[in-house]
């Protein structure tokens, strides 16, 4: 003779298989989404190198970012503005784009 399941245990059970579900990789919606193409050595403003701090980048070889929050930033700092060069997120001097810092690899343009 077989002893009965509890019922919270089955509750716990189901409660455990649906964040099982929930949490299963590659099960992210995608409909509305749309691919991104990787940036291109043009977008890149023809630099294949990592920019470096100081370096004046003139305007035809980056890319100025005109939405922060797609980069997961805030608005740039009163005088500075964020910018691609050559696959990296970096903060430029707005007025001569003297690079002020290097943030992160940037492999696509988002805005």
């Amino acid at each position: 003779m077989m002893t009965p399941l509890h019922p919270l245990a089955a509750v716990a059970a189901g409660t455990m298989l649906g964040l099982a579900a929930l949490t299963a990789p590659n099960t992210t919606p995608t409909r509305g989404l749309q691919a991104v193409p990787a940036c291109t050595t043009e977008c890149l403003g023809g630099h294949a190198t990592m920019p470096m701090v100081g370096d004046s980048v003139p305007e035809d070889q980056l890319h100025r970012v005109s939405a922060p929050g797609r980069y997961g930033l805030s608005q740039a700092p009163d005088g500075d503005s964020y910018a691609v060069v050559g696959g990296h997120l970096v903060r430029i001097d707005a007025n001569d784009g003297r690079i002020l810092s290097v943030l992160r690899p940037a492999p696509r343009i988002l805005d």
